[in-house]
């Protein structure tokens, strides 16, 4: 009887897992998240990217400077700020939107602490460093964006 009720509740437990949009794989959801916030940038989809990001915010460049989510969507609506660094005003590339490529990539996920790195062209003087960390809801949320 006890072993029907544990089946029972891990039966039940899956789905509610699931809904929250938690993955099997953590590695395989960040491999996702990171393929969403490449192409947010390549694809000049600021509303995209702004959905990747963590609810506290990202913090940008070298030092570290964090911009809350809300500023950053205020930024996003008016287009200044941090989206011209991003995507391109006034005609003009930001200077991290061309960073944002798939060429060589060095990662490392660390699933036991929720927290992933990134390091694109990693050793060259295009190198772009991404840092991604584990939501509650098991979402990956990009955190850090720094060109060294």
């Amino acid at each position: 009887m006890k072993r029907l009720g544990l089946i029972l509740i891990l039966a039940l437990a899956a789905p509610m897992a699931q809904a929250q949009g938690c993955v099997r794989d953590p590695a395989a959801g960040f491999d996702a998240a990171l393929a969403v916030t490449l192409g947010a940038v390549r694809g000049d989809d600021p509303q995209a990217l702004l959905n990747q990001m963590s609810a506290e915010g990202v913090s940008f460049g070298p030092e570290g400077e964090v911009v809350s989510l809300a500023e950053l969507r205020a930024q996003f609506a008016r287009r200044d700020g941090r989206y011209c660094d991003l995507f391109a005003c006034n005609g003009a590339e930001g200077p991290l939107h061309r960073l944002f490529v798939m060429g060589h990539i060095d990662k490392s996920v660390d699933t036991k602490h929720g927290l992933a790195s990134v390091f694109i062209n990693a050793n060259s003087n295009d190198e772009l460093d991404l840092s991604y960390k584990l939501s509650p809801s098991c979402r990956w949320e990009l955190n850090g964006i720094a060109a060294p």
